[in-house]
């Protein structure tokens, strides 16, 4: 009887269907000593059990099929899929209620957290338990743990929470919680973030609380309200939706409102700070609609009112950039053709309003892409513009422009040297609008409403490609001179040549709030496009025989035939990099300047990342083109210099990082920042000591402040992470 019953054991895995036929549930019992006695089975040695989506081994499995009960006994292990892993010594499970005991009992999820108990019940795989230790560490000696009276594990929500929890660092109790959640996915949870701690000189106590909502997987919301006690409270709300292709669109919105006595002491600008972005990139947006088309869509937009509608948005906030551009870009493109439409919007914090800066309201271009025309040397591109640049305060203008350049290629000395010739079309019309009162800076009279400007010019080009393999490097050498001078060229009164001088005269004598009543030129036409000119271009380039590149070096200078004031106008500009062995990369930017007889604007940068080290230094200077070319000069007001450096090492038992930003023109730090940190598997501590120095509005236009902190935080793997901030007196 025995044996014949092993047999169907291993025969058919004892597979049973039982319940009513409108909810049927598997079934199976199997181990390599299996015996029954009416209604009681004993399966020993490798016991398997599978009920549903569960799979249980355990020493001893005895399986009641009146009462649909089972009992397993010693090394207890139970899976569910990859994401629950329980082991215990006893559990007692009736498969027709759900109600499962399990005693002692370890669960683990497929993050790494763990939950361990003397007593857990089960009910539909919702687990109850009482006195537990919860952790993310190693089972024998956690680093960090939680010790609960009690909690709850639900397997279909995938969350947890407990009661009356207590954490230890070791055996060190350091922070009592009455009750907190969590997920104990991957997936999108709604719920409490980490809140952002800290206290200022400033601000006082500061207390920011994000909250998680997550009801659908395309969309999602962080709602994140705070309270600075001294200053005043507000919030900010960041919803994100995905489409169909998963790209994401962002909208973000925030409100802070400053107390009176804040604004008071420190002579503050605005009492309401608010301020929105919205984000959005997609590709293919029209693509279905037409054949061998692909196109993409490109938003970023921002508008604040004040510099600290970006830093109120954390504890620690930086945002410097008192100049910004807010995007709504749209191109799309066959293999021919292309199409364009672009929006933007300039913001200048630094002015009491944006009223009198010209937008691009929009920009609509068509483009024909390089074509061949009767012959392979013969080629030609067409582009069509139409702009529109509108502001509330000032003259606008609407210019409309075609141009059309059409080229000769050919080679000579078998491929050596190549030889280009084209002639560029040019014609455009500019209709001002709002110009009353704007002068002509030559006649000084009323502007005229409508101007044309159009010009044929002739560009000769000749360049030359070598390349040549040595045994340990690969080199190639490159050069270029290009000749450009106009064949024709008409233009209204209003663009003439005489006109750019007369504004370059008053531009070096007048401010700019009195250059407003003149009419700018240059806003419309750039002046030296139609002046006769050459473009000499040379560059070297060595490669290892593995072809990495280990040398270069690049030299380019213009230079105006006939106007010496503009040639002197351009920089020599040369650029140079080297890897000197590996891990160490260096590049330079050099700008020489034949009026200053010096070099205007330079910029170095190192990396090194090798033997654990990781380091930049990047080193910036520039001379003030525009004094530069007024002669109006000053070493000391016109020019500016900066130095930035990061460092990064591992030293086993902590890690540190740091970097500092230093004005070499005025001689300060702006910012610095040194972070010693440690991670260990389950748990992370890090301490930042940080300083900045950073623009404020206020009543009296921008004045900087100097601001000093301390932050630490403790980061519990995979649970969350903490920190605190404090924030010193200011300078």
């Amino acid at each position: 009887m025995r044996v014949c019953y092993l047999a169907c054991v291993c025969l058919l895995l004892c597979a049973v269907v039982y319940g009513d036929e409108d909810r049927k549930k598997i079934f199976e019992l199997s181990a390599n000593n299996v015996t029954s006695r009416g209604s009681m089975v004993v399966a020993q040695d490798n016991a398997f059990m599978l009920s549903e989506d569960v799979y249980m081994y355990a020493d001893k499995i005895t399986y009641n099929r009146e009462e649909e009960s089972a009992l397993l006994e010693g090394n207890v292990r139970i899976y569910r899929g990859g994401s629950l892993f329980v082991d215990a010594a006893r559990v007692e499970m009736n498969l027709k209620t759900k109600h499962t005991i399990l005693q002692p009992a370890y669960f683990q999820n497929e993050n790494g957290m763990w939950f361990s108990g003397q007593e857990v019940q089960d009910k539909d795989k919702i687990y109850t338990f009482k006195k537990a230790i919860i952790s993310g560490c190693d089972v024998q000696f956690p680093i960090w743990h939680l010790k609960s009276s009690s909690g709850r594990y639900d397997s279909h929500k995938e969350y947890a929470s407990a009661w009356n929890s207590r954490l230890y660092f070791g055996s060190l109790p350091v922070f009592y919680l009455p009750y907190f959640s969590f997920p104990t996915s991957t997936e999108r949870k709604s719920g409490l973030l980490s809140p952002e701690l800290g206290s200022t000189s400033r601000e006082g106590f500061v207390y920011i609380q994000p909250l998680y909502l997550a009801p659908f997987k395309q969309w999602d919301i962080t709602l994140s309200p705070q309270i600075r006690v001294d200053r005043g409270y507000g919030g900010n709300a960041e919803f994100r939706i995905a489409d169909e292709k998963n790209n994401i669109a962002r909208f973000n919105v925030g409100y802070f409102r400053q107390y009176h006595e804040y604004m008071k002491d420190y002579n503050l600008l605005n009492k309401e700070i608010f301020g929105f972005e919205v984000e959005y990139s997609r590709a293919g947006l029209l693509e279905p609609l037409f054949r061998n088309y692909k196109d993409h869509f490109y938003s970023s937009i921002m508008y604040m009112n004040d510099l600290e509608y970006k830093r109120l948005q954390k504890l620690n906030g930086r945002y410097s950039t008192r100049l910004h551009t807010s995007r709504v870009n749209y191109f799309g493109q066959s293999d021919n053709h292309y199409i364009g439409m672009y929006f933007k919007y300039f913001s200048n914090l630094a002015q009491a309003n944006n009223n009198n800066i010209l937008q691009t309201m929009p920009n609509l271009q068509y483009h024909h892409y390089l074509d061949t025309l009767f012959s392979k040397h013969l080629y030609y591109a067409f582009d069509v513009q139409s702009k529109n640049i509108t502001r509330h305060t000032g003259y606008t203008y609407w210019q409309n422009s075609i141009n059309v350049p059409l080229g000769l290629s050919f080679s000579l000395l078998k491929d050596y040297i190549n030889i280009n010739g084209k002639v560029d079309l040019f014609a455009s019309n500019v209709s001002l609008g709002n110009a009353q009162g704007v002068q002509d800076p030559f006649t000084q009279r009323q502007i005229e409403r409508s101007m044309h400007y159009a010009y044929a010019n002739y560009e000769i080009g000749l360049n030359s490609d070598v390349a040549k393999a040595y045994k340990h490097f690969f080199h190639t050498m490159h050069f270029e001179a290009l000749f450009n001078a106009p064949a024709y060229r008409y233009t209204s009164d209003a663009l003439s040549d005489r006109v750019y001088q007369a504004y370059a005269q008053l531009a070096g004598s007048m401010s700019s709030a009195a250059l407003e009543a003149y009419w700018n030129p240059n806003e419309i036409i750039d002046f030296s496009a139609a002046q006769p000119k050459v473009d000499l271009k040379f560059s070297n380039y060595f490669y290892s025989t593995e072809g990495k590149e280990l040398f270069f070096y690049r030299i380019y200078q213009r230079i105006y035939t006939q106007n010496q004031a503009l040639t002197q106008n351009q920089s020599l500009r040369q650029e140079v990099g080297t890897t000197l062995f590996d891990g160490l990369n260096i590049t330079a930017n050099i700008f020489y300047s034949y009026i200053a007889n010096t070099f205007n604007e330079a910029s170095v940068t190192a990396s090194f990342n090798k033997f654990g080290i990781q380091s930049t230094l990047n080193y910036f200077f520039r001379i003030d083109s525009r004094a530069l070319q007024a002669g109006t000069y000053d070493a000391i007001a016109n020019r500016s210099g900066f130095l930035r450096g990061s460092l990064r090492y591992d030293f086993g038992y902590f890690q540190f990082s740091g970097n500092l930003g230093y004005d070499t023109q005025n001689n300060y730090f702006k910012d610095w920042s040194v972070i010693f940190s440690r991670d260990i598997r389950c748990f992370g501590i890090a301490l930042k000591f940080a300083a900045d120095v950073r623009p404020i509005l206020t009543t009296n236009n921008i004045e900087t402040i100097s601001n000093q902190y301390i932050k630490v935080e403790f980061r519990f793997v995979p649970l969350a992470g903490v920190g605190f901030t404090q924030r010193l007196q200011n300078q």
